[in-house]
């Protein structure tokens, strides 16, 4: 059986039981697969002729069946059952780690990647590489300021990312390596705006706590995507590394310019009065977590960074251009 023909008729986890290892070699599997970074990310790694595994809640979703087209194997698993896991991880060399908070359950994020960790540390496991994504600044949050006083999701946010780092580095593995991406761009398109910016699409303004000067540094999802590639299927040289990743720094004016110009619509950077701020960041995460950007952002070299990955960044402006259509549906102006 080819490799191609397996990788269209691999639907169950079960049915990896019955494949011989030695057909199974180098096969990567993308958790978090039809979620942004993970398509982003199986994307990048199918131009690079590897197999790729990804886990899936449902193999029939209209989500699942494009990877399938680009020759994925979908995997049949849940984080919470870890039995599903263990069958999902038959053969697999090397992992994604992609998890998520949920708002509804404080614990998910880290009981998920203990869960996944747990399954590829199994006897017998054929793991030998992690790359997990946590998020930039992740484990200094006892530094930033306010922290005391920042709302329970903020706090289990940081936390649970720390706490993940930590289940990484004690796993065992025999490489891993953790990617700490910047502000994602696609934060200011829907889905995602109006939890991030609840009027930017609506009604043009984009309100922040951030001050004029303060620079964001951005990443865009596909750029995440290749530097995890990259990180996979070059996992000895990156070994024990924790990297942040970013494409461009730009100021709020900055950010509202290039959303206009695309948009074809005016976009109007505000800046929030220290009143308000003060009362917005015991209950909101967004805005707690631009107050110490103002203080505390994150800097990446970019230029070092291009360099050691080979990676040529994607503006903001050049994202933007790219999914025109996208932007223009989501301020309305298609």
């Amino acid at each position: 059986m080819s490799n191609a023909s397996m990788r269209t008729i691999i639907k169950d986890p079960r049915d990896y039981l019955h494949l011989p290892l030695n057909m199974l070699e180098d096969l990567i599997l993308v958790t978090g697969a039809t979620g942004t970074q993970g398509r982003a990310t199986i994307r990048a790694l199918s131009k690079l002729n590897v197999r790729v595994r990804a886990l899936v809640r449902s193999i029939t979703s209209p989500a699942a069946q494009e990877l399938r087209n680009l020759q994925v194997e979908l995997a049949l698993g849940d984080f919470d059952n870890p039995s599903s896991l263990r069958l999902a991880l038959y053969g697999v060399t090397r992992i994604y780690l992609n998890v998520s908070p949920s708002p509804t359950d404080p614990e998910a994020e880290t009981r998920h990647a203990r869960n996944v960790i747990e399954a590829a540390t199994q006897p017998g496991s054929t793991v030998r590489t992690l790359v997990y994504c946590a998020t930039a600044l992740t484990g200094q949050h006892e530094s930033f300021p306010g922290w005391e006083n920042s709302c329970e999701f903020s706090k289990q946010y940081w936390l649970s990312k720390a706490t993940n780092v930590n289940q990484v580095r004690a796993s065992g593995i025999y490489n891993w390596i953790i990617l700490r991406p910047c502000t994602f761009m696609s934060n200011y398109l829907q889905p995602l705006a109006p939890f991030f910016f609840p009027e930017l699409l609506s009604t043009g303004v984009f309100r922040t706590a951030l001050t004029p000067n303060t620079p964001t540094m951005l990443i865009s999802p596909d750029d995440v995507g290749r530097f995890a590639a990259i990180a996979l299927t070059n996992s000895e040289q990156f070994h024990g590394r924790e990297i942040d990743i970013a494409s461009e720094a730009l100021t709020p004016p900055e950010i509202a310019a290039a959303l206009a110009e695309v948009a074809g619509r005016p976009v109007d950077a505000q800046y929030m009065e220290k009143p308000e701020i003060d009362r917005l960041a015991r209950e909101s995460h967004v805005i707690w977590a631009q107050t110490y950007f103002n203080e505390q952002s994150c800097k990446v070299d970019v230029e070092k960074l291009t360099a050691e990955f080979g990676i040529l960044p994607v503006t903001f402006l050049d994202f933007l251009n790219a999914h025109q259509n996208h932007v223009k549906a989501s301020f309305g102006t298609l």
